[in-house]
């Protein structure tokens, strides 16, 4: 038998000196020898040919059959089927490796014309035919086998049932364990994880409670499933699964620890890191993997310990440390972290975008989701959504209709969450048509898409259209939320319906059991003070169940600014510089009110007052897009490259105005020092 290489390494050459290989088991030692080489050049793309004037031996059929089986694994099928083809004689172990690498690949019709040809078949190549089916998607297929089978064996049901699990058909995959004769720990659980995949763990506890006997993975895969729900009951199973004496391994350890930094359960994770110390499994890169996350989203500075003593890393303890960096706020680490990456995935780049945007860095999220793009790496949604919140943040109008270009590019404009940022970034944008249009196009809605048009159009003033669309919401059969009620809320306020308002506040206890928050108190307070109820709006507050924080204060005592109320102005202005004595707000507030019935001894007092108190108001602060460029304007900041050119644009106008007439009003104006604020 000759071994003929297309390109020969040093350890095949070696074997080349013996050309002719006198028995089969002679050969057999050598091919193993040469096994890990031989993987080498399959792999990388090199083919090995073998003479077949040897195939007539029946004493090969061993050593062919292992030739066939490495062939499979690294997917050269067709190589593997001339050896087959050439087989003078074959077994049962021969057929079967054929059939098992088609279904492996797909290719179920070669896999069925080899099943048809076979002189006989064991339950191990019914099996292998039966899973290429169950594997491939074709159910249907697989039941018509199984109902073809002289014999099954527990292999052959739990295949089924693994099957019809995965195909949503959880009834039918009840049905076949009811039907099992014997059951072993592998069926029972495969129902465990079967009814765990489809969301139904009561069912699988029942199933998990029942069993006979439990190994490792029955405990990972309901524990897993708990997890997946960030359910505490993981943590519970996992303590029961340790007094039961089984030994857990990286898969549970991993699932517990999920759950862990779902819950912020640091205190029971540090228990399981003792655990896992003692176990040996810290080394274990999935392991140190979990460690990492749950101490990331429980913020504890052991992340980056474990992190640092990880003996090997990958993208996703990378991926956690990056997020935890941004949650500390130590944005440069994060960075420097991300920019070591050789090559960062999709969510790299999405953590990286998501800390830019939470943390205030909006810009910096836009830069780097043009870099993403540039590097080909293809966003999810999550991606979109948070670049789609920084787009909002900075009102870049220009750069959210690019994203919006690209969403319809990549195919994600019929996704939730995505029409839902969509729907918020044009609303805080200006574009309420933009916004109107993209609800409209939705194939689906949510509470939260309701909830943003209609605080969209709350926020802008058309607040006919939010109580529309707020009772149509209800006729849908879509029940609103806190949010919902804040964004109607506020539209009644902005149009002065005090009715209304009432009335929905009294409906989210009454009729949907919602307790109203501090933030629809203040609503209300809002709304009464608008309309001139300033006494109502006060005594609103007094039955509050809540402590008013400032936002209600400042509510009422916006309402008495526009309505000039001193008495109730100055007792609730009083209250606030007594909470925040270096906030400006109630004094330039105050001020007002008496400037807007002249008593200027009072205002002059005031000013003197904030001088002693040190009280500051904090600098105005804009964005203006052009040529998809943000450019950041603050009060009195003269660091624009083009500061000369602006201010004289602004001269040219005042002069414009003045001459046409113009005569600003400065009742409500507060003169600090001796510049007006």
């Amino acid at each position: 038998m000759t071994v003929i290489l297309m390109k020969t390494s040093p350890i095949i050459y070696r074997t080349r000196l013996f050309t002719v290989l006198k028995g089969c088991h002679t050969f057999f030692g050598t091919f193993l020898a040469c096994k890990k080489q031989l993987q080498r050049e399959f792999c990388a793309g090199q083919r090995v040919k073998f003479d077949s004037k040897y195939f007539c031996r029946r004493s090969h059929v061993v050593s062919w059959n292992a030739i066939i089986t490495k062939y499979v694994n690294v997917g050269q099928l067709e190589d593997a089927r001339q050896v087959f083809d050439k087989m003078l004689q074959r077994d049962v172990i021969s057929w079967t490796a054929m059939i098992a690498g088609y279904a492996k690949n797909g290719r179920m019709e070669e896999a069925c014309q080899m099943f048809d040809k076979m002189p006989e078949r064991d339950i191990v190549v019914w099996n292998a035919m039966l899973a290429g089916y169950v594997q491939n998607g074709r159910l249907d297929d697989a039941h018509v086998l199984f109902r073809r089978m002289p014999k099954k064996n527990a292999s052959s049901w739990t295949t089924m049932i693994t099957g019809c699990f995965g195909n949503g058909r959880v009834d039918d995959a009840r049905q076949l364990f009811d039907k099992m004769t014997q059951r072993d720990v592998v069926s029972w659980t495969a129902m465990v994880t079967g009814y765990v995949q489809n969301g139904r763990l009561e069912e699988a506890r029942q199933v998990f409670d029942k069993m006979p006997q439990r190994n490792v993975v029955s405990w990972t895969a309901m524990i897993a499933g708990y997890a997946q729900n960030g359910q505490f009951e993981a943590l519970k199973l996992f303590s029961e699964m340790r007094r039961s004496g089984v030994k857990p391994n990286e898969s549970t350890f991993s699932a517990v620890l999920n759950v862990c930094a779902r819950l912020a359960a640091m205190e029971f994770g540090k228990e399981i890191h003792a655990h896992i110390a003692k176990t040996g499994y810290e080394s274990n890169v999935f392991v140190g993997n979990a460690l990492t996350n749950m101490y990331a989203m429980c913020c504890s500075n052991d992340a980056e310990t474990v992190f640092d003593q990880m003996p090997e890393r990958d993208i996703v303890s990378c991926n956690a440390m990056i997020a935890f960096y941004f949650k500390s706020r130590r944005i440069d680490d994060a960075s420097l972290l991300f920019d070591r990456l050789k090559e960062p995935d999709v969510f790299s780049w999405t953590t990286m975008i998501s800390g830019y945007t939470q943390n205030g860095y909006y810009e910096e999220a836009l830069k780097l989701f043009i870099e993403m793009q540039l590097s080909e790496t293809k966003p999810n949604e999550s991606t979109l959504t948070s670049i789609l919140s920084a787009c909002a943040s900075i009102v870049a109008l220009g750069q959210g209709q690019k994203v919006h270009s690209h969403i319809i590019k990549r195919e994600f404009q019929h996704n939730l969450c995505v029409g839902n940022s969509l729907i918020t970034m044009y609303a805080k944008c200006g574009s309420v048509d933009g916004a109107s249009q993209i609800f409209k196009q939705m194939n689906e809605k949510d509470v939260v898409s309701w909830t943003a048009i209609i605080s969209g159009y709350a926020q802008h003033g058309c607040s006919m259209e939010a109580i529309h669309l707020f009772e149509q919401m209800q006729l849908c059969g879509m029940k609103p939320n806190e949010i919902t009620f804040i964004g109607v809320l506020t539209a009644c306020s902005h149009t002065g319906l005090v009715d209304e308002g009432l009335r929905y506040f009294d409906s989210m206890s009454h009729d949907h059991s919602i307790t109203p928050t501090v933030d629809h108190y203040s609503c209300m307070v809002d709304l009464l003070g608008r309309s001139g109820q300033l006494t109502k709006a006060e005594e609103f507050i007094s039955k509050m169940p809540y402590e008013p924080d400032t936002v209600v204060w400042n509510a009422l005592l916006a309402g008495c600014r526009i309505h000039g109320n001193i008495e109730i102005g100055k007792r609730v202005a009083d209250l606030l510089i007594e909470l925040e004595p270096q906030n400006m707000t109630p004094y330039v507030m105050l001020a007002n009110i008496y400037a807007a019935n002249s008593q200027w001894e009072d205002a002059s007092r005031l000013k003197r007052m904030m001088e002693d108190t040190g009280a500051k108001k904090n600098p105005g602060c804009s964005w203006i897009e052009v040529k998809n460029s943000v450019h950041t304007f603050v009060a009195g900041d003269r660091s624009h490259p083009e500061t000369e050119r602006l201010y004289a644009a602004l001269d040219s106008l005042f002069a414009q105005m003045k001459a046409a007439g113009y005569v600003p009003n400065t009742n409500f104006v507060l003169h600090v020092g001796d510049d007006e604020q």
